[in-house]
């Protein structure tokens, strides 16, 4: 039963509520209708109030923060606009199981019905881009809406909730204490007689495959995945968030990433296996129609939810529990498990036809157009350790990221998948930069995204950041230029005038470098790599191949 304490503003109460919750940072920008609380946090010397330049990017980097972390990212901000421009990062992080806590003020109870200065039906108005979305209305629930938003948040499916606060709420005294963190509680395995049966269906199998989503590759699953890929011979296949998750001693048994366009060799082997364990997948990462037109194989579900059925995607059998756990007990049941001749025959062509296209792409040299972007993204990985998080943005060069980029730890390339949303990426490594202060950040955009979110630049120069943000550029938006032109022969609305980054990114505090070659773009890099502060490289990039890239396989190799 909560106890009364002496009476304090409902402001300094939200601010406990965020101590007790172990809350380090929040992002925000100030307002009128959210000024209590910002009072409240100059006397929180344990949280550290970052003050952004767009509300979307406050979002952005608290959903960076949660992605590389672990940890709920809060943001703060006000009515009116505040409120609204928060949707789209909220929608982001939703869609792509993030926990993200957003806290909005709104006008005050008495002028909540009156057509007055910022008023909205925020809660509404937030409502499908959340999980939950709720308004106080007194006081005394002031701590238990903030919980309870931290609450939701970590619960599977992860994601965003959000909690608005009327002026008039945070300046009334309260006499309820600060919520504790309450954590999650946690699964237990899946049922044992059905971990039983799949460990019996995979010895069965002539061909399996893991396909790993992004619920399987937090850092207990991940190290529970390569328990399992140690002692067996399983061949996996990472979703573009679950990227990392096999280890560099586990190279072996990697099989790439899908594809956009059903053309990878991760692909090819999901098409010819006859079962599939999807770990911790959600449909929202890669659509079922894609890797499973045919209906040709079992399906084994593996995670922390029911599966959700799709017309291509109704498992035959589901373990729904812990999945480190699961993973764990289904391990003891296939350890020494070896693919079959033919299966491991399959496994070695698509090992060799991903070699094949690394070794093709270093081959590429640099065009009157710029540099080649497959070359160019395999020679940044050589330059950055396992332990360098890599943010990327949308745009054509997320393509060869997610093909060519290999990551050996868990959220460390981190990938807008489920929403595709641009600007992501400069304050994604900023939020990684923050949890990791000794370790320098990379954030790769297009020059299309970059000026989504590139106005944080100040906030990172502010704050002191170390990180290298890449800029890919070829002034269009060619990711919707290629595709219109493989649908209606032309393309509309993509053409973008050229712009200084170099004294953009200088106007901030920052490094800036423009080249046009592979060479001085690995000089440029190897150099922004090793300073403190921010960098931007800005490299001209020819992405004449790309119609080549989506042109889908024949269907002779999918068969």
């Amino acid at each position: 039963m909560s106890k009364s304490v002496e009476p304090i503003r409902s402001a300094q109460r939200v601010v406990d509520t965020l101590r007790n919750q172990g809350v380090k940072y929040v992002f925000g920008i100030p307002g009128a209708k959210i000024d209590g609380v910002y009072d409240a946090l100059v006397d929180a010397d344990d949280i550290e109030l970052v003050v952004c330049r767009h509300e979307q990017n406050a979002v952005f980097l608290a959903q960076g923060w949660a992605r590389v972390t672990g940890k709920p990212g809060v943001v703060l901000v006000t009515s009116g606009p505040g409120t609204t421009n928060i949707a789209t990062g909220l929608l982001t992080a939703n869609t792509e199981q993030d926990p993200v806590v957003a806290i909005a003020g709104t006008v005050g109870l008495p002028d909540r019905l009156k057509r007055t200065h910022q008023s909205m039906d925020a809660v509404n108005f937030l409502a499908p881009v959340t999980k939950s979305s709720v308004e106080s209305t007194a006081a005394s629930d002031v701590t238990e809406a903030v919980a309870n938003a931290f609450r939701t948040s970590m619960t599977e499916p992860k994601g965003t909730a959000a909690v608005m606060l009327p002026a008039s709420v945070q300046s009334t005294q309260s006499v309820r204490p600060a919520m504790k963190k309450l954590s999650v509680p946690k699964l237990g395995h899946a049922d044992m007689e059905s971990i039983e049966q799949a460990a019996q269906m995979i010895k069965d199998a002539e061909c399996p495959v893991i396909l790993l989503g992004l619920r399987g590759a937090n850092v207990e699953s991940t190290a529970a995945v390569r328990r399992l890929l140690e002692s067996t011979e399983l061949p996996v296949v990472e979703t573009f968030q679950a990227a990392g998750a096999v280890s560099r001693d586990l190279e072996d048994r990697f099989l790439g990433r899908v594809g956009l366009f059903r053309n990878q060799p991760g692909d090819i082997m999901l098409n010819k296996a006859d079962l599939v364990l999807t770990v911790g997948y959600d449909t929202v990462e890669y659509d079922p129609f894609i890797w499973n037109d045919k209906h040709e194989r079992d399906i084994i579900s593996l995670d922390t939810l029911p599966a959700l059925l799709d017309n291509h995607y109704e498992p035959t059998l589901e373990l729904r529990g812990k999945i480190s756990t699961s993973l764990d007990i289904l391990e003891e049941k296939l350890r020494g498990y070896t693919l079959s001749d033919k299966a491991r025959e399959m496994v070695d062509e698509q090992r060799r036809a991903l070699a094949a296209m690394d070794e093709q792409a270093l081959a590429q040299q640099d065009t009157a157009k710029g540099v080649n972007p497959a070359r160019l993204t395999l020679e940044m990985r050589e330059f950055i350790d396992d332990q360098t998080v890599v943010a990327a943005d949308i745009g054509s060069h997320s393509i060869y990221l997610a093909r060519y980029f290999r990551s050996y730890e868990p959220r460390h390339l981190l990938f807008s998948n489920g929403q595709q949303t641009l600007g992501v990426a400069l304050p994604w490594a900023m939020a990684a930069a923050l949890a990791n202060p000794e370790q320098v950040a990379v954030s790769v955009s297009g020059d299309g995204g970059f000026l989504f979110s590139g106005v944080e630049l100040e906030t990172a120069t502010r704050l002191g950041l170390n990180l290298v943000h890449v800029i890919m550029r070829d002034n269009t938006y060619d990711m919707v230029a290629f595709q219109q032109q493989m649908k209606y022969g032309r393309d509309s609305g993509v053409e973008l005038g050229d712009y200084d980054s170099v004294k953009f990114a200088e106007s901030f505090g920052a490094k800036g470098h423009r080249v046009h070659t592979l060479e001085d773009f690995k000089k440029a890099f190897a150099q922004a790599l090793q300073e403190d502060g921010v960098s931007v490289i800005d490299v001209t990039v020819d992405y004449t191949d790309n119609v080549d890239l989506a042109a889908h396989l024949d269907e002779s190799a999918l068969s």
